[in-house]
């Protein structure tokens, strides 16, 4: 049985000015990630996940380069992406990518990959988002390929075939470590449980028990499979410790503004007071509250979960830097030390 890792995610969001008025560069906000990467490995957090989008409504558009900035300045935390838009991307160069990563963090790297909910990465990297699903399934397999064969051959549609062909630099670790993130869709999940990998959940809405029917077609899918000793499960949530419940209330309008659609047609949704203050009950998404509110409420989760891995999204929104780095702070050192205890279910890595 391993121990729970507990860490921290960035999805980069960028307000050129918050709602408390500050001006925000992407050049500050790509910063800030860097330390907060360095702060959370001083804290014994156990890993830091960067997302990747390619509108400007956000930072990064290659984790790898922000996370091989991390790196440089860290020991022992470990480096995801969070996720990687793996459908519109060659995996080729993903790989490529990560595994520079890993020599560079002497074994520290990771990829999360996921499907975009976004349409740009399609339209800026000529891929068809109305073959979704098979795009992606083609290029998890080929990445998959890539990490246990240097050298490949290989066929598909999407991408001009390979021929004996040899893809350098080789990662650090023997396999490196490929999870699968997923929203809310079955066919995922089980996708996961067949190739016996690390599926992480992405938790923005509704009761612990919401995520459950996941979990269990996962599980399932990975036991049929036979992968019953590989499988782990993480779960991605928004996260801020509070010194007190009135603090805690007091981000709403960072919340209200980090979810809303920012452009006419565009993604986003508005959550409204009453929907934030229904979310910080015990039993509902957010984690946000008290050190011992969020601890307890992870604590509850888990009980239904069951989960090995948290990855905590902490500076959602334009929250104010030293909101967020106390929030870190307790995160690393009052949360952490209560949540540990409690065991996954699985050990090793996928």
């Amino acid at each position: 049985m391993s121990r729970i890792e507990i860490g921290i995610a960035s999805l980069s969001d960028v307000q050129p000015r918050t709602v408390d008025g500050t001006p925000r560069t992407v050049a500050e906000r790509i910063e800030q990630i860097v330390e907060l990467g360095v702060l959370a490995d001083r804290l014994g957090l156990d890993h830091i996940g960067v997302g990747e989008h390619h509108n400007e409504d956000f930072a990064v558009s290659s984790p790898a380069v922000v996370l091989a900035a991390i790196a440089s300045r860290t020991k022992r935390i470990r480096l995801t992406s969070s996720v990687t838009t793996l459908g519109a991307l060659d995996p080729v160069r993903v790989y490529q990518d990560f595994a520079t990563l890993d020599l560079l963090s002497a074994g520290r790297a990771e990829i999360t990959a996921g499907r975009s909910a976004y349409p740009e990465p399609f339209t800026l990297f000529g891929a068809d988002m109305g073959r979704y699903d098979e795009l992606f399934a083609e290029k998890l397999d080929l990445l998959l390929r890539i990490r246990s064969e240097p050298t490949i051959t290989w066929r598909g549609k999407f991408r001009p075939d390979l021929d004996d062909a040899a893809v350098t630099p080789r990662a650090v670790q023997d396999s490196l470590p490929v999870w699968l993130g997923v929203g809310g869709t079955p066919a995922s999940a089980a996708r996961a449980g067949r190739l016996g990998l690390p599926m992480i959940l992405g938790y923005i809405g509704g009761p612990y028990e919401r995520l459950l029917p996941l979990a269990e077609i996962y599980r399932e899918a990975g036991e049929q499979s036979g992968h019953a000793d590989r499988l782990r499960l993480g779960v991605a949530l928004h996260y801020f410790g509070a010194p007190t419940e009135a603090a805690a209330a007091a981000t709403y309008p960072y919340y209200y503004d980090f979810l809303r659609p920012k452009h006419p047609g565009g993604g986003g949704f508005t959550v409204t007071p009453a929907q934030f203050q229904h979310g910080l009950r015990p039993g509902q998404h957010l984690m946000i509250g008290t050190s011992e509110q969020v601890a307890a409420k992870l604590a509850e989760l888990h009980e239904v979960l069951r989960f090995d891995r948290v990855q905590a999204l902490v500076d959602w929104g334009g929250l104010p830097r030293q909101w967020v780095e106390d929030s870190l702070h307790r995160l690393g050192e009052e949360i952490a030390p209560a949540l540990r205890p409690m065991s996954g279910i699985a050990c090793g890595r996928v």
